[in-house]
């Protein structure tokens, strides 16, 4: 009987520090639906450019005017934007349905457009 106790006390253990839970969210992450239309802006901002829509300067101020707008309009800083990006990137399933919803919404976006034409 005195040999079972080692092992009752080891399963609790193993039993009990499964149930933890999962921390608490930072105060300054965004939600999903938000990082997803700060991204489709994003995306659309980084595609200009490409394209060279957005003229070229050697220090593209212009170009990262446009991000800064991006985040005024939303009303949230870059380091809020990049500290939420790193938290969902370490959480690959939620980072996975955010591009999911981002490509989506940029989906829909080009069959407008397509369809316009």
């Amino acid at each position: 009987m005195t040999r079972f106790v080692p092992l009752f006390f080891l399963l609790s253990i193993l039993v009990l520090s499964c149930n933890e839970k999962e921390p608490e969210k930072p105060a300054y992450l965004l939600g999903e639906e938000e990082m997803v239309s700060v991204m489709v802006d994003m995306h659309l901002v980084e595609t200009a450019h490409n394209l060279k829509l957005i003229g070229p300067d050697s220090t593209n101020a212009e170009y990262n005017s446009y991000f800064n707008s991006i985040f005024a309009s939303h009303q949230i800083s870059k380091v809020d934007f990049d500290s939420s990006l790193f938290y969902y990137s370490t959480r690959t399933q939620q980072m996975n349905a955010i591009y999911d919803k981002v490509l989506e919404e940029l989906y829909e976006m080009e069959s407008e457009v397509k369809s316009d034409q």
